[in-house]
């Protein structure tokens, strides 16, 4: 089991003061003074995070995509588009978690966009690193979604 979204996404978040008070430690010679970085928190018991910006620091996953009674929650919660269409390379992408951002980038159905009047526009190494960005978010969605799905099945199956 992989810790909670809120665990992982301070733990990133506490690395990336530490790593930004470091770097002006370098430069200044002085002792930089930490944030206080908070904990993200859901608003509500099921509530779903919102903020992309934290969705893409999620970077452990054990929701599966293959369990038809999850893919029909995240239908009901607006998520599961994040996954594109069932069977696509996008979809495998969010099935198998554990592939890389290296696969992704050298993967050639990712560089290019649709066809359109018979062209295809290759995309810019900008628009290939905002691609798997949009992937590390959607990942972070469906374990967020993940994680509300089964707490919802565990007090189901208690009562």
């Amino acid at each position: 089991m992989v810790a909670k979204i809120e665990d992982q996404i301070h733990k990133v978040r506490l690395d990336e003061e530490e790593k930004r008070c470091k770097e002006l430690e370098k430069i200044t010679g002085k002792k930089v003074p930490r944030r206080k970085i908070n904990k993200w928190s859901r608003p509500g018991a099921l509530a779903i995070c919102q903020e992309s910006d934290f969705l893409s620091k999620v970077y452990e996953y054990d929701y599966d995509l293959s369990d038809n009674g999850f893919q029909n929650y995240c239908l009901s919660r607006g998520v599961l588009h994040v996954a594109g269409e069932k069977g696509s390379k996008r979809w495998d992408f969010f099935l198998n978690h554990n592939k890389t951002k290296n696969q992704y980038l050298s993967d050639h159905f990712f560089q290019f966009a649709k066809e359109v009047d018979g062209r295809r526009y290759k995309y810019t190494d900008n628009e290939m690193e905002t691609g798997w960005k949009i992937i590390l978010i959607g990942r972070g969605e469906l374990q967020d979604c993940w994680e509300l799905y089964s707490r919802e099945r565990k007090s189901t199956k208690s009562d």
